[in-house]
């Protein structure tokens, strides 16, 4: 029996689902480069090669809609029109040239250093807020009531959206982003129509909005956006709603398993918790090692552009490959004792693919770290003791995030 054919190709088995690191670590050992026969695609696990793909914008495409495009009927495209044609606008979908332009019309707009250093007060009040409706002692889901609520909070802010209408805005966020999960316990045709729809309805409202914010303009990012400027070149209207969108996603999304992850991590790992209170100003290196120990997001998707050789393997044009980034932040040829949780690390932004790495390096990513630093501070200054109330959580059957269901603690 070869090597490949030792490796379970099902990607939400329940293996892969409760510990994707002993699931990749195996395909990493076994079959760095390895063709899935299920997902009709390679996965590829090692640090280097997944890090040498994400840089490489010649061979290799970020472009899903081309993919998608490609193999959806005509009676399809027209059923999504308004879904495809925001996906098409999206920066995680696009390519250089258009990918760099959208990009530095962004980075103008969002998430400089001195808007972040403006958002962090606010940032602590929510918070704070949040915080303060824990019950010491009494069993509380940590994701419900802090990793969710707190990123859709902070997010829905810094755009403008009006505080009544964040709960709708949610349900279109989750709604537009069912497809792109992997997950199971919904029916494919069923996410599709529900994207649409809830695409139309968000577009709809944030369109109203940006011609709001064009006449009265906000300290906010809706304003920013609408405002952003780049040698003569601005955002259309198309481009600032599906932005707007994806922030949505990107920023609940991310954040929120960086919280969930994070505090599990450190729950299992109690004394990094006391080094932590310790020495405070290991909060910043105490995020990175939380991203690279369970990042938010388990893998992202590729498409090879031309047939090529790799890592021993044949790629042909047209094939898509799966990074698996949690498996390259736990390669043993990157980092030291990869299984251990250590805030001492000294891991570096640079050297972790929690975020990605390269031109398609996550524009949010300031903000979740900045979040992951007000809420674990305050969150350790707060309560003194931190109980795991469940003795194996339960995690979402998805390929591309890693997201806990719940996470029952008790503090106090």
């Amino acid at each position: 029996m070869s090597q490949a054919a030792q490796i379970n190709d099902d990607l939400l088995c329940a293996e892969a689902v409760d510990d994707p690191y002993a699931y990749f670590g195996d395909m990493r050992a076994l079959d760095p480069m390895h063709w899935n026969a299920l997902w009709q695609g390679w996965v590829v696990t090692r640090h280097r090669d997944v890090t040498a793909i994400l840089h490489d914008h010649v061979r290799f495409s970020s472009n899903r809609m081309a993919y998608l495009e490609a193999h959806a009927s005509v009676e399809k495209q027209q059923a999504l029109e308004t879904y495809f044609a925001m996906l098409s606008r999206w920066l995680v979908f696009i390519d250089p040239p258009d990918h760099t332009r959208l990009r530095q019309l962004l980075q103008k707009a969002s998430f400089t250093p001195r808007q972040l250093t403006a958002w962090k007060p606010r940032i602590q009040t929510i918070v704070d807020t949040l915080l303060e409706q824990i019950e010491p002692g009494e069993p509380i889901d940590f994701v419900q009531a802090v990793a969710f609520p707190l990123p859709v909070l902070v997010v829905s802010e810094i755009l403008g959206f009006p505080p009544e209408d964040r709960d709708r805005v949610r349900h279109w966020t989750h709604e537009v982003a069912l497809p792109f999960f992997l997950a199971l316990g919904v029916d494919a045709r069923e996410k599709w129509a529900r994207a649409e729809q809830a695409a139309q309805a968000f577009s709809a409202y944030a369109r109203e909005l940006i011609q709001d914010r064009r006449q009265h303009p906000r300290h906010d990012l809706l304003s920013a956006m609408v405002e952003a400027e780049h040698q003569g070149d601005f955002l259309h209207e198309d481009e600032v709603v599906a932005t707007a969108v994806l922030l949505m996603i990107a920023g609940h999304e991310t954040t929120s398993n960086l919280l969930a992850n994070g505090l599990l991590a450190f729950l299992r790992h109690p004394e990094q918790i006391d080094l932590l209170r310790r020495e405070p100003d290991r909060i910043g290196p105490a995020v990175e090692e939380c991203l690279r120990y369970d990042p938010p997001v388990t893998a992202t998707v590729r498409w090879a552009k031309e047939d090529m050789e790799l890592a021993g393997k044949s790629i042909r044009a047209g094939q898509k490959l799966l990074l698996v980034l949690a498996s390259a932040n736990r390669d043993p040829e990157q980092f030291s004792e990869p299984d251990r949780f250590d805030i001492t690390r000294g891991v570096t932004p640079q050297q972790h693919t929690a975020f990605a790495v390269g031109a398609h390096y996550c524009l949010g990513a300031p903000l979740a770290r900045l979040e992951g630093v007000v809420a674990f501070t305050t969150l350790f200054q707060r309560f003194n003791t931190f109980a795991l109330a469940v003795d194996k959580p339960v995690y979402k059957p998805m390929v591309i995030a890693r997201a806990l269901e719940r996470l029952p603690v008790v503090m106090a």
